[in-house]
C-alpha cells in the first residue's frame, strides 16, 4: 500500500472516500467545513440521531460530486478527553477496513488533525502504523485471488508541519512492516516454516538491510555445548538452528534480545492435548518478534547496538525424543533434569541466553517468547507479563510499551520464589516441584539461572502474541507483538548516566 502526504485540503482532495472524525456531540470546525460544503447533511444526521459521534460509530454520506471526494465516512471518536493516540491507531484500522471492504482502492484521512496534544508527527506515525497492520491478511496461500479485497493508496490530509508529518508517516510504515513481517513468519505453517526455513528467512533480511548474520546448525550448536537446544529438536527430523543478527556491533552499548522460536510445538513426550496443539506454529513468535525488531531497526538506524538471537527449533514426538527423568548439560555447565518435555522454551532460552551473554557481552539481555499459559490466566490477552532482575531496565520496557501499546506487566520476583527449581538428582529441574506453583514466575526463575551479572528481563507474550479473533488493528492469528515495543526501547535506549539518546547512524 503508497501512504502519502496530500498537498489538497480535505475538500478539495480528489479521492474515493474521505475519511474525518468526529468526538462525540461536538461538531469541530473541520466537520463543520465539510458540512457546508454537504449542504447541511451531517448536521441534519446528526439532529436526526443517526449519528452521534460514539466511539466506533461509522455513518458513510455520498458527498453527490459537492466535494472532491466521492463519499465521506464519518468515525465516531467517543469523549474527546479520553482521545489517545492508541484510540487514534484503533480509528485508522477501523476507518482502513471500512475502506478495503466497500471496494474503495484509493482514499484519504484527517483523522491525525484531531489529536492536537499529540505532535503531529506521532500522530501520523500511528495512522500509517495502524492502517498498514490493520489491512495485513495472511493470504498467499490463497488460489482464488478474485476475492481478495485491498486497498492501494492512502493520503494524509495535513493542516500542519508536512516535514514532520512526513518523519511520522515514514517511522509508521517501518513500524507496521516490521510487525507484518513478524506476522508472516508466525502464520506460516510448521510444514513450510521450518527451524531452516526461519533461519533462511533470518539471512534474506539480514541481507536487505546490510545486518551481519551468523547461523549455527546441530554440528555447530553441538560443537559449542548448547545440549539444551539439541535436546529440545531430537525427536523431530528438523535440525535445530541458532541464528544471530546484528545491527551495529561496533556500538559503545548493545542489547540482546532473545527470542524463542519452537516452529512446531506437540509437547514432546507430554503431548499437549488436541485443542492446545492446533495454534502451535505460534510459538515461533518470541524469535519472529526479535527478527522484525532487528528489521526495524536497521532502518531506523538508532544510536544503540542490537544482539539479535533466535533459537530455532521443533519440539515434537519421536523415537530420540527427550524424556523426563533425562538430564542433560547446558552450554553454561549447569546439569538439567527434564520433568516435562513441554517445559522446552525456557530450555532453548537458557542455551541462548549463557552463549549471547558469554560470546557478545551485552549491556542488557531481553529475552522474549511465548512461555506459558499461566501468564495469559494472569493477564489475559492484552498484556505480556515482565520479570526482570533490573529496575532501570524493567522501567524502559515498561515506558516503550505504553508508547507502542504492547504494554507489560511487571510480575514478582521475590527470594521466596527462587527454591522451585532445585533438583534431587542435577542442578536444576525443568519444573517446578510444586503442583500449582506461580507457573509464569517459576518459568523465568529458571531462565534466570543462566544469566550470570548481565541486567535482564523475560517477556512472557504467550497471551497477546496470538489472537482467535482481531481488533481494530490487529488481524486475527500471529500478532507481531513485541517488534514495536522492542524497536522503541532501543530507539529510546539511554546511556547508564542518563544523558540523551544517541543518535548517529552506524
Amino acid at each position: 500500500m503508497d501512504i502519502n502526504i496530500s498537498n489538497e485540503t480535505a475538500d478539495r482532495i480528489n479521492t474515493g472516500l474521505l475519511v474525518a472524525g468526529m468526538f462525540e456531540k461536538d461538531m469541530n470546525e473541520a466537520i463543520k467545513g465539510l458540512d457546508r460544503h454537504l449542504k447541511g447533511a451531517i448536521s441534519s444526521m446528526i439532529s436526526e440521531g443517526r449519528f452521534r459521534g460514539e466511539w466506533g460509530e461509522t455513518e458513510t454520506i455520498d458527498t453527490l460530486g459537492c466535494m472532491g471526494a466521492g463519499r465521506i465516512l464519518l468515525v465516531g471518536l467517543g469523549k474527546k478527553e479520553e482521545f489517545t493516540l492508541e484510540k487514534l491507531r484503533k480509528a485508522a484500522g477501523i476507518s482502513a477496513k471500512a475502506a478495503r471492504d466497500s471496494g474503495i482502492k484509493k482514499y484519504a484521512t484527517s483523522l491525525q488533525n484531531v489529536l492536537t496534544k499529540e505532535s503531529v508527527q506521532d500522530r501520523c506515525q500511528a495512522v500509517a502504523e495502524a492502517t498498514l497492520m490493520a489491512l495485513y491478511a495472511f493470504d498467499k496461500y490463497k488460489t482464488d485471488r478474485s476475492k481478495i479485497k485491498t486497498a492501494d493508496s492512502l493520503s494524509l490530509v495535513i493542516e500542519e508541519g508536512r516535514d514532520e508529518a512526513r518523519k511520522g508517516l515514514e517511522r509508521g510504515i517501518v513500524y507496521a512492516e516490521a510487525a507484518n513481517l513478524a506476522r508472516d513468519v508466525v502464520n506460516t505453517p510448521a510444514n513450510i516454516m521450518t527451524p531452516q526455513a526461519f533461519a533462511d528467512e533470518a539471512r534474506k533480511t539480514s541481507k536487505e538491510c546490510g545486518l551481519r548474520i551468523t547461523v549455527m546448525g546441530k554440528k555447530e550448536l553441538e560443537k559449542a555445548g548448547m545440549n539444551a537446544i539439541v535436546a529440545v529438536s531430537e525427536g523431530s527430523d528438523k535440525e535445530p538452528q541458532l541464528a544471530i543478527m546484528e545491527y551495529f556491533p561496533e556500538a559503545e552499548e548493545k542489547v540482546a534480545l532473545v527470542g524463542k522460536g519452537i516452529t512446531f510445538d506437540t509437547g514432546g513426550v507430554d503431548l499437549k492435548p488436541w485443542d492446545s496443539m492446533e495454534s502451535m506454529k505460534s510459538d515461533k513468535a518470541g524469535a519472529a518478534a526479535v527478527l522484525g525488531a532487528l528489521k526495524a531497526c536497521a532502518q531506523l538506524k538508532p544510536g544503540t547496538g542490537v544482539i539479535g538471537v533466535m533459537v530455532l527449533a521443533e519440539n515434537m514426538v519421536g523415537e530420540k525424543a527427550m524424556k523426563p527423568g533425562d538430564i542433560i548439560k547446558a552450554y553454561n555447565g549447569k546439569t538439567v533434569e527434564i520433568m516435562n518435555t513441554d517445559a522446552e522454551g525456557r530450555l532453548v532460552l537458557a542455551d541462548a541466553i549463557s552463549y549471547v551473554e558469554k560470546n557478545y557481552k551485552p549491556s542488557a539481555i531481553i529475552d522474549i517468547g511465548t512461555l506459558t499459559g499461566s501468564c495469559i490466566i494472569a493477564l489475559g490477552y492484552h498484556a505480556s507479563g515482565l520479570i526482570s532482575t533490573d529496575d532501570k531496565l524493567a522501567k524502559r520496557l515498561a515506558e516503550a510499551g505504553e508508547k507502542s501499546h504492547e504494554r507489560v506487566w511487571q510480575l514478582p520476583f521475590w527470594e521466596e520464589y527462587q527454591e522451585v527449581y532445585k533438583s534431587d538428582n542435577a542442578d536444576v529441574r525443568n519444573v517446578a516441584k510444586e503442583k500449582y506453583g506461580p507457573g509464569a514466575i517459576s518459568g523465568a526463575v529458571f531462565i534466570k539461572q543462566f544469566v550470570e551479572k548481565t541486567p535482564w528481563a523475560h517477556l512472557d507474550i504467550a497471551g497477546p502474541a496470538w489472537l482467535s479473533s482481531g481488533r481494530d488493528y490487529i488481524p486475527a492469528g500471529g500478532t507481531g507483538w513485541g517488534v514495536r515495543l522492542m524497536a522503541q526501547l532501543i530507539e529510546d535506549w539511554q546511556a547508564p548516566d542518563n544523558g540523551p539518546r544517541a543518535t548517529s547512524n552506524p
